[in-house]
């Protein structure tokens, strides 16, 4: 696919080919500190290299206004940081 004259639209990138480093390193992170117990909850939500959602939980945490709160906190930074950062 020949994205030459494909225009990106502030806060979108063009999609990667392979595996997202970052992507990797962060799941990495995350599997370690669930495999020793320090993460009891999860709230997940992506895309995949077609455009799909992705969204996944894993809950054990019995209070869901922290788990919300803890949603709507990063549904604000995710909206700062992708209209407000410089870039």
């Amino acid at each position: 696919m020949s994205t030459d004259k494909v225009v990106v639209l502030p806060g979108s990138k063009l999609p990667t080919i392979g595996p997202n480093p970052d992507v990797v390193d962060l799941l990495s992170q995350l599997l370690a500190r669930a495999e020793s117990g320090e993460i009891q909850s999860f709230i997940g939500t992506g895309f995949t290299r077609d455009g799909l959602r992705l969204a996944l939980w894993a809950d054990t945490h019995h209070d869901v206004y922290q788990m919300l709160g803890a949603v709507a906190w990063l549904q604000a930074e995710y909206i700062h940081r992708h209209t407000d950062a410089p870039r």
